[in-house]
């Protein structure tokens, strides 16, 4: 079973991506969503461009155990207990991959025009905690981006 990623253009070098649908039964959410493939992110998180996309306010969910960080510092961290990403394998099978979904969000008040600019075109992340249950394959020169079982 094969699902196919794409390499985003709006990025340079082109960034992997894979296209998804998040459901959220307790928050009333399913919606298509695009997560950024990161081998770099220990979790997968939701970030504030999709947080706000969805509706979802930080105050809303439970605080995470603990805040996390990146390059630009640490981020304000809350949970998304019930999450399900549904991705589409090529055979037209839907697999639901259950987690709980971390929500960063910046605290703006205190970036600058040009750092807010950057935190509204982060793209959320897809984790090792998801990455690990595939296999995945990422061959630019082949223009190959999925995750396989």
């Amino acid at each position: 079973m094969r699902i196919q990623g794409y390499f985003n253009r709006r990025f340079w070098p082109p960034a992997p991506f894979i296209r998804t649908t998040l459901e959220s039964k307790s928050l009333k959410i399913r919606r298509p969503l695009h997560f950024h493939i990161d081998t770099g992110a220990s979790v997968s998180v939701l970030l504030d461009k999709d947080a706000s996309y969805l509706g979802i306010d930080g105050g809303e969910l439970k605080r995470a155990e603990r805040s996390l960080g990146g390059l630009g510092g640490t981020i304000d961290t809350h949970v998304i207990e019930d999450a399900s990403l549904f991705l589409v394998a090529e055979e037209g099978e839907v697999v639901e991959e259950k987690l709980r979904l971390y929500v960063g969000t910046h605290e703006t008040r205190r970036l600058s025009s040009e750092e807010k600019a950057l935190v509204a075109r982060m793209p959320s992340l897809l984790g090792r905690d998801i990455i690990y249950r595939f296999r995945l394959v990422c061959d630019k020169n082949r223009d190959e981006i999925y995750l396989e079982r």
